[in-house]
C-alpha cells in the first residue's frame, strides 16, 4: 500500500486510526497509576499488590513487542493489528467490570498482549500508506500527537477516577477502539497472502518473557520475604539462566527474534539502549511512586494529583523541540549527559522536599524531573537509529522498545521494593527509638489494616483505632523515608546513565553515511521484480518500530 494506491482521504484516515491506537495504549499506561489507590480500596488489597495492575500490562507489552512485529511480517500487519485491537478491547471491557482483583490482573495481562500486537503494526501500516517524501512527516505527526496524549495520561486518569470511577479509565478504551477498528477496516487494504517457509522464534520469545517475569517477580517478593527467601532466590536465578540461554540462542538461530549483533556493531547504539532501559526504570518507577506519594501522603484527590503531575508533563511537551535541534547540532552525547544530570538533581530535590509533605516543596523536583526526562527520551531514538544502517532500523527499534518497557517493569518492582523495605526498617527503628512496645504480629496486622483503610484519606490520626494511634507518627515518618529512598535510587540510576552515555555515545551522525543511504532508491519489496526477502536472506530485518510507551514527545521520528 503506497500513495498511488491510497487516496489522500484514505491516508488521512490511516494516520488518524494509527495515531488513535498509539495514543490509546500510551494513555492507558500513564493514566492507570492515578487509579491505583481507588482500586486498592475497592478490592481491599495492599499497595504492594495493587502495583501489579500496572506491571501485569507492562510485562507482556515489553516481552511480546518484537514477537508482535514478527507475526505482522508473517501473517499480515493488518490482520495482526485487528487481532490485537480485538484482544485489547475485550480485555479493557473485562477489566472495567472486573468483579475481583484476580480478574482485573488477568485482563491487564491480555491488554498488554493486545498492545504488543498493535504497536509494531501501527508504524508499518502508516509507513506503507505514504511514500518516502511524506513518510517521515506522517510518522512524526503520529508520534508527537500520541506522546502528547500520553503525557496527559495522569491528568486524564485522575479526572476520570474522581469524576466517575477507576473503571472508566479502562472502559473509555471501548469507544476509541470502535473508531479505530472502523477506520482500519475502511482505509487499510487487506494483507497479501501469508508468507510460507518462515518460522517464529517462539523459544526466544518465551526466554525473553521468562527473564522479565523472573526478575520482576523476584524483586517484588523481596518486599514480603526478604532477599534471602527461596522464592526470591529461585526467581532471580531463573531470570539469570533464561537471559544466558536467550543470548546463546539468539546468536545461533538462523532467524533470531533480536539481532544482538546490533549492540556489538554500534557503540553509540549500545549506549542509547542502556539509556533507554535506565530512563524506563526511572519514568515508570516514578510513574507509580509519585501518584502514591501525592494521594496517600499529601492527601490529594486523584484528580488533583493528576493536575499536580502536569508539573512534569508540561516541561516534557515544551522542551522536546528544543532538544531535537540541540541533537541536530551537537549529536547525542551532550544532551544525554545533561538530561541524566538533571534527572539526578531531580531525585535529590524530591528527596529533600518529601519530608515536608507539601506539594510546593516537591514542585522544583517535579519540574526538573520533567525537563531531564524529556531531554533523555527525546534523544534516545535518533542516537540509536542514526548510528545503525537503515536496513537495521526495524530491529534497532525493537531492541530499544524492549529495553525501555522492560526497564519500566523492572523499575516499578525495584523502586517499590526499595520504598517498602526502607519503610519497614524505619518503622522498626522508630518504634525502638521512642520506647514503644515492639510491633508484635497482631499489632502489626492491626496497623497494616488501619493504614490500608486510610489510603484514600492519607495518614489522618482521627481515622485510626486508638490502640494503634501511638504508632501513627512513626509510621508516617517511616513512609517519608521510604519515598526518599526511592527518589535517591533514581539519582543513582541517572548517574549511571550519565556515565555510560559519556563513555559510549561518542559522535554525532556521520553525514557521509546518511548521504550514501539516501542514494539507495526507496523500492517496495517485489516492485522491481525481485522476490520479497525472507528470513534466510542475510540483510533481512523485519520492520518493527513500536511507538514508545513513555509519555514524552519526540522531536523527530526516523523512517523505518
Amino acid at each position: 500500500m503506497t500513495t498511488s494506491a491510497t487516496s489522500r482521504a484514505g491516508q488521512r484516515m490511516v494516520l488518524a486510526a494509527m495515531t488513535l491506537a498509539n495514543a490509546m495504549i500510551l494513555v492507558d499506561q500513564t493514566a492507570v497509576p492515578l487509579a491505583l489507590p481507588d482500586i486498592a480500596q475497592d478490592f481491599r488489597v495492599s499497595s504492594l499488590l495493587v502495583q501489579w495492575v500496572l506491571t501485569a500490562s507492562l510485562l507482556p507489552l515489553a516481552g511480546l513487542l518484537v514477537l508482535g512485529g514478527r507475526l505482522g511480517d508473517l501473517l499480515g500487519r493488518r490482520r495482526v493489528f485487528l487481532l490485537g485491537s480485538v484482544v485489547f478491547a475485550g480485555a479493557s471491557a473485562v477489566g472495567g467490570v472486573a468483579p475481583d482483583f484476580t480478574v482485573l490482573i488477568v485482563a491487564r495481562v491480555l491488554q498488554g498482549s493486545g498492545g504488543a500486537l498493535m504497536l509494531p503494526a501501527t508504524v508499518a501500516i502508516l509507513s506503507s500508506a505514504f511514500d518516502a517524501k511524506e513518510r517521515g512527516r506522517a510518522l512524526g505527526a503520529m508520534g508527537g500527537i500520541a506522546a502528547t496524549a500520553g503525557a496527559l495520561g495522569p491528568t486524564i486518569g485522575g479526572l476520570l477516577t474522581s469524576a466517575i470511577s477507576w473503571r472508566a479509565v479502562l472502559l473509555v478504551n471501548l469507544p476509541l477502539l470502535a473508531v479505530t477498528l472502523w477506520a482500519t477496516l475502511r482505509a487499510v487494504p487487506p494483507d497479501p497472502p501469508r508468507r510460507r517457509g518462515v518460522h517464529v522464534d517462539l523459544p526466544g520469545a518465551a526466554l525473553l518473557g521468562l527473564v522479565l517475569v523472573g526478575l520482576v517477580f523476584g524483586l517484588a517478593q523481596t518486599t514480603t520475604e526478604g532477599w534471602t527467601a527461596p522464592d526470591v532466590l529461585v526467581s532471580l536465578a531463573v531470570a539469570v539462566l533464561a537471559a544466558v540461554l536467550f543470548v546463546v540462542r539468539e546468536r545461533r538461530v538462523a532467524d533470531p527474534l533480536l539481532d544482538l549483533g546490533l549492540l556489538a556493531r554500534s557503540r553509540d547504539y549500545r549506549g542509547a539502549t542502556i539509556s533507554q532501559a535506565l530512563a524506563g526504570m526511572a519514568e515508570m518507577g516514578l510513574g507509580l511512586i509519585l501518584p502514591l506519594a501525592l494521594v496517600l501522603n499529601l492527601e490529594m484527590d486523584p484528580a488533583l494529583a493528576g493536575l499536580a503531575l502536569l508539573a512534569t508533563t508540561v516541561p516534557m511537551v515544551a522542551i522536546a523541540p528544543l532538544v531535537g535541534r540541540w541533537y541536530d547540532k551537537a549529536g547525542g552525547r551532550p544532551p544525554l549527559v545533561v538530561g541524566f544530570a538533571l534527572l539526578a538533581v531531580s531525585g535529590v530535590l524530591l528527596a529533600l522536599g518529601m519530608p515536608a509533605n507539601d506539594f510546593w516543596a516537591l514542585l522544583p523536583g517535579l519540574v526538573v524531573y520533567g525537563v531531564g526526562l524529556a531531554v533523555v527520551l527525546t534523544v534516545n531514538d535518533p542516537v540509536g537509529l542514526d548510528t545503525v544502517p537503515e536496513r537495521d532500523h526495524g530491529q534497532a527499534s525493537g531492541v530499544s522498545a524492549t529495553a525501555e518497557q522492560g526497564g519500566g517493569a523492572v523499575g516499578i518492582a525495584l523502586l517499590y521494593a526499595l520504598l517498602h523495605l526502607t519503610y519497614i526498617q524505619s518503622l522498626v527503628d522508630g518504634v525502638a527509638e521512642r520506647g514503644l512496645p515492639p510491633l508484635t504480629p497482631e499489632r502489626g496486622i492491626e496497623l497494616r489494616d488501619a493504614l490500608a483503610d486510610a489510603q484514600q484519606t492519607g495518614l489522618v490520626p482521627r481515622t485510626f483505632d486508638p490502640q494503634v494511634v501511638e504508632y501513627l507518627d512513626v509510621a508516617e515518618r517511616a513512609s517519608d523515608h521510604g519515598y526518599v529512598a526511592a527518589f535517591l535510587a533514581v539519582t543513582v540510576l541517572a548517574v549511571i546513565g550519565a556515565v555510560t552515555s559519556a563513555w559510549l555515545v561518542r559522535r554525532p551522525p556521520d553525514p557521509a553515511t546518511v548521504e550514501a543511504e539516501a542514494e539507495v532508491p526507496d523500492t517496495e519489496w517485489g516492485a522491481d521484480g525481485t522476490p520479497e526477502p525472507g528470513p534466510g536472506d542475510r540483510d533481512y530485518r523485519h520492520p518493527v518500530r513500536p511507538a514508545r510507551l513513555p509519555s514524552t514527545p519526540r522531536s523527530r521520528s526516523a523512517p523505518d
